[in-house]
């Protein structure tokens, strides 16, 4: 033995040197112009390209209005893209589209703070975006290679990032590269008070219900409506989402 690895010394280990001495340091990608230009432009300008596509449109409309008709024409046309606000309909799909924008702007950054995009600088996309009265309930799209449980592990750095309680997360029983994420700002139990059954008032309304419809039994974590089928097509009953958690 010590013919092959030479005399050994007390107290001086022998044998082969261990494969890996250090731990392992991240190769950090070099900064480049076309880097840069992707970090500090394309992705900012992908993220607002809704809040960018209508102001564009709003600029075009009253720009090329004013060159066709002179500003009164310009004005009436910026009165009556105005007034398209006054309709329920179109304030209320403005308003859900920006506030989606934001949502998808927050989770882009929350996921990149949390460590969460991959080599290529992917990140979890989001497909669908609701309100629910503790937060919101997104539906997230996971990056290839990804899974659900790499989401729900960097759970309470996404909550930090959003500033919310914090974040629950589930993979899609369907398909494994979708996510269900629940954020959760605000307990909405705390300003309901005296709960009442939503079908109290059956009898002095004169209307009934039939045992096949859902039964309302309470109220979620999320403050959504708890319903348990008592007749369906399975044996066993069915439970709403909010009793699932």
């Amino acid at each position: 033995m010590s013919a092959m690895f030479g005399p050994q010394v007390p107290g001086r280990p022998s044998g082969l040197p261990p494969a890996l001495e250090t731990p392992a340091v991240p190769i950090r990608a070099q900064s480049t112009p076309g880097s840069r230009l992707t970090v500090y432009l394309l992705r900012p300008a992908w993220l607002w390209r809704r809040e960018l596509a209508l102001t564009l449109a709003v600029l075009a409309a009253v720009g090329g209005s004013w060159l066709v008709g002179d500003w009164p024409f310009a004005v009436m046309i910026a009165v009556s893209l105005g007034s398209l606000l006054s309709v329920p309909d179109v304030r209320g799909w403005l308003v859900g589209l920006l506030w989606r924008a934001r949502v998808i702007r927050r989770w882009d950054a929350a996921c990149r703070f949390a460590g969460l995009a991959t080599h290529n600088d992917r990140v979890p996309r989001i497909v669908v975006a609701a309100r629910t009265p503790a937060g919101e309930r997104l539906r997230v799209r996971l990056p290839k290679g990804g899974a659900a449980v790499d989401v729900a592990d960097r759970g309470p750095w996404l909550a930090s990032s959003l500033q919310a309680s914090r974040v629950e997360v589930e993979a899609d029983e369907d398909n494994a590269r979708f996510a269900e994420v629940e954020v959760i700002r605000r307990d909405p139990l705390d300003g309901f008070g005296v709960l009442t059954w939503p079908w109290a008032p059956a009898p002095d309304e004169g209307w009934v219900a039939s045992a096949w419809d859902p039964v309302p039994v309470g109220l979620g974590e999320t403050g959504e409506l708890v319903t348990v089928t008592l007749l369906g097509n399975a044996s066993t009953p069915e439970i709403g989402r909010g009793a699932e958690r």
